[in-house]
């Protein structure tokens, strides 16, 4: 299954707010979508484009986006969903499917129903052939089974709660956010291995295990009068079900978050990247404006082709590295720019050659980007 089992149609601007070069560009492509599913295909984009330009803080900077539909008819609908699953679960409709889509969806990963993972590969390289300008991926699939991740690519269904699913992964894909949770499976799952967090400091910037005030990545937003830590977890065999001691919105460091109960800690006492339907916190608004708002938006085709990841930290440390080097102040503004520009003509091609020759990336990875990304954050720190 895969490419061959459906048609990459077209791509329509259903956002156009400027070049895509100046703008931030998401693309949205949908799997299990038949050509006679078309019309539920665009209500769905519809649906997506009307919420993310009423949210925090989209809202503020929905100027700075554009928004792509790509359309993609699969040979059938929705999803493959095996009837039995590591948690226990049924499919909701009570029986398995098994079917031929585009992308290859399917639930159940993991052993979690709700784990919904597509061809990630194939979407970044369909993207790649529709829109070179890309900055972030979310692929809707057309079923009603609640599910969705993160990671390569966002990836959400057409569940009741589907829209929520949208922006908590895109969370992860388009901008680099954790899960704020304290655990995997779920606190009532009987899941093992996530008491304590390893003693290593996350690389996404919503989570931390520092508790010395002055080093806290979020410090500039905690207030003097705010605990630090803001919450402790007195058993850390479970999840914490401590009420919110502080005011809500309150940024500090409470304990439970990257899926452990202790040893780490979230920035608020709730946010989307922790709860479905919460908005979010006032550091994760802060993360995701700021690339929306970012003087350059074209992506790292080829360092995103080689790392698989459009969020790995090496990733976003060249891409930092590059808006830096290009902003108007900036010393060596013309020649970042002549690279830059250099940069985008070749890198889509690049980057499928290297999603066509997957054995490419590793050795590419250690030789050139992994060095050159240390080398980066070295400078950075001295």
């Amino acid at each position: 299954m895969g490419s061959g089992d459906g048609t990459v149609v077209g791509t329509t601007k259903v956002v156009d707010h400027g070049a895509d070069k100046d703008r931030w560009n998401l693309v949205v492509l949908g799997d299990g979508f038949r050509a006679a599913d078309q019309a539920a295909y665009e209500a769905a984009v519809t649906t997506l484009v009307n919420t993310l330009q009423t949210t925090a803080p989209y809202d503020g900077s929905w100027n700075r986006v554009n928004v792509h539909r790509v359309d993609v008819h699969s040979t059938d609908a929705g999803a493959d969903n095996p009837l039995a699953c590591g948690d226990g679960s049924a499919p909701a409709g009570g029986a398995a499917t098994t079917v031929k889509t585009y992308f290859d969806s399917s639930f159940c990963n993991s052993g979690i129903r709700r784990l919904l993972v597509c061809d990630a590969g194939l979407a970044v390289t369909t993207a790649n052939g529709q829109v070179s300008n890309w900055d972030a991926i979310l692929v809707v699939v057309n079923s009603t089974e609640y599910g969705g991740s993160g990671g390569q690519v966002a990836v959400y269904s057409l569940a009741a709660a589907a829209i929520e699913i949208a922006l908590h992964e895109m969370g992860h894909s388009a901008f680099g956010l954790a899960d704020e949770y304290e655990y995997y499976a779920g606190c009532s799952s009987g899941e093992a291995g996530h008491d304590q967090h390893a003693a290593s400091e996350p690389s996404e910037p919503n989570v931390t295990i520092e508790k010395d005030r002055a080093k806290i990545k979020w410090r500039h937003l905690i207030l003097p009068a705010t605990a630090i830590p803001t919450t402790s977890n007195a058993d850390c065999t479970k999840c914490d079900t401590q009420a919110n001691p502080a005011a809500v919105g309150t940024i500090g460091i409470f304990e439970g978050a990257h899926y452990a109960h202790c040893g780490a800690f979230r920035p608020a006492f709730d946010c989307r990247m922790r709860t479905i339907g919460q908005p979010f916190c006032a550091l994760c608004q802060e993360v995701i404006r700021k690339k929306l708002t970012s003087a350059s938006h074209s992506s790292c085709f080829v360092a995103t082709a080689v790392y698989g990841d459009a969020s790995h930290p090496d990733v976003l440390t060249l891409r930092d590295w590059r808006d830096r080097r290009s902003a108007p102040s900036a010393r060596g503004r013309r020649a970042m720019g002549a690279l830059v520009a250099a940069y985008e003509s070749a890198g889509p091609p690049l980057a499928r050659h290297v999603a066509a020759h997957p054995r490419l990336a590793g050795p590419l990875r250690r030789a050139f980007f992994a060095p050159l990304a240390r080398l980066l954050r070295r400078r950075e720190q001295g």
